[in-house]
């Protein structure tokens, strides 16, 4: 019925990420953001590393100040992921350089659908024999799926709870 308030996101250090492989999941654009500077304006993100030093990491919920990364990220919130290697862009006088997203290759995308598909074989349904029709809880009534939303209706399926339609 209720639950504890967020203790907020995971930190993530983008120097130590340069040239590294990454599956980045934009959550929402924040603006205005109260931080040690001032007002900022950042990108809540949850980012898998997929090749480079720190492979294997996934760093959720956490926020990206990078004006640059900004710029990228902000028209993926809500869509889908952005695959890029970090890397550094062009310097202007008297500045550091800034952390940029690349491009990335055809070799790059065949890691990130390999580590897709060995994620998504955990929540495989169990065969379809054994998948019970959904009832509500406690009446036995059948529950019309279609009032569902699409993400509930897809962990229904992925549990046995329905049979895949």
């Amino acid at each position: 019925m209720f639950q504890q308030p967020p203790a907020g996101g995971d930190q993530v250090k983008v120097a130590e990420l340069v040239g590294s492989l990454v599956l980045i999941y934009a959550l929402e654009y924040k603006q205005g953001v109260s931080t040690v500077h001032g007002l900022s304006d950042v990108v809540s993100v949850d980012m898998h590393v997929l090749q480079g030093p720190k492979a294997g990491e996934s760093y959720e919920n956490t926020l990206i100040f990078q004006k640059a990364l900004i710029g990228s990220l902000k028209a993926a919130v809500g869509g889908e992921p952005v695959l890029a290697r970090i890397g550094t862009g062009i310097a202007k006088p008297g500045q550091t350089a800034p952390y940029v997203l690349q491009p990335f290759t055809p070799q790059d995308a065949a890691i990130a659908t390999a580590w897709l598909q060995a994620r998504s074989t955990a929540f495989q349904a169990p065969p379809a024999a054994t998948a019970q029709p959904a009832a509500a809880p406690g009446t036995g009534e059948p529950i019309d799926l279609a009032s569902l939303p699409p993400a509930v209706l897809e962990l229904l399926k992925q549990s046995g709870q329905v049979p895949p339609f």
